[in-house]
């Protein structure tokens, strides 16, 4: 029974990769928003059960996102972390980086890259011996890029797709008809 639920959510995680594609192949995209009341709108899309911390500006440090960490923070207008209020039983993470240009912001694409799968590899061992209920997340943990911003999310697969159409629909430019 969970490996049947862990392929159902492995497929689900794969579609939503597949529609992140729509949003990383450009169009007009707002550049004006901080990612902090960018990080509010996603949020407000899922319900959380148990409350959002913001980590302090030290939390990318070279332990968990490598030594280059401090090359890709040069890249970044304004960035914004937050974390489940339970972060010992519940893994939920969002983070929105704003880059200078969409040049930037697919760099730090391959940076979040690398930190989920670092992420998966150092937390997966632990949630398996203690709290298997989370490992789904990190197997729909993605990467999302619009224009200069960039969408990481360590959630559920209904709670990634939730923030990930959240991030898109507030960053979309609306067109005059």
């Amino acid at each position: 029974m969970k490996k049947i639920l862990r392929s159902t959510l492995c497929l689900l995680c794969v579609a939503l990769l597949l529609c992140a594609v729509s949003c990383d192949n450009g169009g007009d995209w707002k550049d004006d928003l901080t990612s902090a009341s960018l990080s509010t709108t996603v949020k407000s899309a899922f319900a959380s059960e148990d409350g959002w911390e913001t980590v302090s500006s030290d939390y990318i440090s070279p332990s968990a996102w490598g030594e280059d960490y401090a090359d890709y923070l040069a890249l970044v207008v304004d960035h914004t972390i937050t974390v489940s209020a339970e972060s010992d039983m519940n893994v939920d993470e969002i983070g929105i980086f704003r880059a200078k240009n969409a040049k930037d912001a697919a760099k730090l694409k391959k940076f979040a890259e690398s930190y989920l799968q670092a992420t998966k590899l150092r937390m997966a061992p632990l949630l398996e011996s203690y709290n298997q209920a989370e490992l789904p997340k990190l197997d729909c943990a993605d990467v999302k890029v619009c224009g200069n911003y960039v969408l990481y999310t360590i959630l559920s697969a209904e709670d990634t797709a939730a923030a990930q159409s959240a991030f898109e629909k507030a960053l979309q430019i609306k067109s005059a008809d």
